[in-house]
């Protein structure tokens, strides 16, 4: 069991010790969930954050992808398309 204490500044904020950050791979830039249930039990969970890299593959793409540029400027155009008709251009 790893106990630690912190105290809270005036602004609200608390040091989370080294020990614990270690113990729970706490790491800068994630963010901590609080949860405290019916009974008043309080718990918080780390809540890891993601690299850009982490998505990839998340979501098919709607073309092929392996020209980028040709992808770009069709997205470009997509775009564009899209304002003009909602400023009734076309």
């Amino acid at each position: 069991m790893v106990t630690s204490a912190s105290k809270i500044s005036s602004k609200g904020q608390v040091v989370i010790p080294l020990e614990i950050r270690k113990t729970l791979g706490i790491e800068e830039g994630d963010n901590i969930r609080f949860i405290i249930d019916e009974n008043g039990e309080t718990k918080f969970e780390v809540v890891k954050k993601k690299a850009i890299l982490d998505l990839f593959g998340v979501a098919k793409p709607k073309q092929d992808t392996s020209d980028f540029i040709k992808v770009r400027n069709n997205s470009l155009e997509e775009r564009s398309e899209q304002r003009m008709k909602e400023k009734d251009v076309l």
